[in-house]
Parts: structure tokens; sequence; C-alpha cells
């Protein structure tokens, strides 16, 4: 969440920014499954410069 949001306040102040942080989960075979990966969290940049972290429901 830090890199994340270190990332996102880095960005220039025009740009609409917004993150996600993915969990993925791989077998024995090492290659990704489809429904393997779901996302944790979304973020947002305020206009104040703050990141927001919106967990998502599974």
């Amino acid at each position: 969440m830090d890199e994340l949001r270190k990332a996102m306040r880095s960005v220039a102040g025009d740009a609409a920014v917004c993150g996600r942080i993915i969990h993925s989960v791989y077998g024995l075979g090492g290659t990704a499954d489809g429904e393997s990966r779901h996302e944790v969290f979304r973020a947002y940049l305020d206009t104040a410069g703050s990141v927001r972290f919106e967990r998502v429901a599974e």
C-alpha cells in the first residue's frame, strides 16, 4: 500500500489517478489462472493529495 501511495502522489497534479491492489494465486503449474486473481483494494487520489483506499467486497 505504501508503494502504491508513493507512486500515486508522484503523478502530475492534472491527471486523474486511480490504482488497485490485486491478490493473485498460482497453481502448481506456475501459470496464471483466470479465477486466481481478485481485486482487494481500489485507491483514489483526492484533490488534497491524500490517497483514499476502498476495500472491494467479494
